[in-house]
């Protein structure tokens, strides 16, 4: 049953925002990690190499006050260093591989994942995201039976990686701060006989302004109309915590007092 209010609410409090992406900024604490293995005919070894990584990701959240779910829209890193990889087959030679430009990036932008819900904790979990990896490098040595190699690598020929991203979100004074973890693996061809597999985890430290969103244009269409009154005495009618406009727990006439309060002045 719906609560009433005990007193009259001051009016004007702006409640919490509607979904809208956000665009986040990876930060110091963002890498890349890398495990790799060289499998040859005369036998395999086997490194890894780590890298700053920076870029941008895209989320979407229900409630950027107390956001229950989360939607991913896009991505993209890119390494601040060269990743080396030295693979050594003892007396059967030796494989460098250099790869000074590489990047991660959402394979279907446009088609977001999710939404996914974050937990209590504000944990979340996407389960399959399909990640395509560019750039490349060079693969340089010699292989008994094989000969000298000097080899250029593709990363596209790796593609597409179906990953898992896990992390946490919250949102504190106006801020959406985002952590997680990018894992992925695949493999490709350097040569006929020669085949790299790599592994490894993206760790993701990002953090991006939450949107400001005028709560008279309720459907977000840039317009201030009847629609916008019809949706939200919808939102209001079914108690959604985003019709909550004196942010007091109870659904009744100040709140809607507030929204037409709101919407009779429009937006900016």
């Amino acid at each position: 049953m719906r609560r009433t209010c005990a007193s009259i609410v001051v009016l004007g409090f702006v409640g919490a925002v509607h979904a809208e992406p956000v665009e986040l900024t990876l930060g110091s604490g963002s890498n890349i990690s890398v495990n790799a293995t060289l499998s040859t005919p005369v036998g395999s070894d086997s490194d890894n190499d780590s890298s700053p990584i920076t870029g941008t990701m895209t989320v979407e959240l229900d409630d950027y006050g107390n956001p229950a779910n989360i939607t991913l829209h896009d991505f993209g890193v890119a390494v601040g260093q060269s990743l080396d990889l030295v693979f050594d087959l003892g007396f059967f030679g030796s494989i460098d591989v250099n790869i000074p430009s590489a990047s991660a990036a959402y394979a279907t932008p446009g088609t977001p994942t999710g939404p996914v819900i974050v937990e209590g904790d504000t944990s979340f979990y996407f389960p399959s995201v399909i990640t395509n990896l560019n750039g490349g490098g060079t693969a340089t040595g010699s292989i008994f039976a094989i000969g000298a190699i000097n080899e250029t690598i593709d990363l596209n020929d790796f593609n597409p990686f179906v990953t898992d991203f896990a992390g946490s979100v919250s949102v504190t004074d106006g801020v959406v701060a985002l952590a997680g973890t990018i894992a992925f693996e695949g493999s490709g061809e350097v040569l006929t006989g020669v085949t790299l597999s790599m592994s490894g985890t993206l760790t993701i430290d990002a953090t991006g302004d939450a949107p400001v969103s005028c709560v008279a244009d309720w459907n977000n269409d840039s317009n201030v109309d009847f629609f916008d009154v019809q949706q939200y005495l919808g939102a209001f009618s079914a108690m959604d915590p985003a019709a909550d406009l004196v942010d007091d727990d109870v659904f009744n006439f100040f709140d809607v007092q507030t929204f037409l309060g709101l919407f009779s002045i429009g937006c900016p």
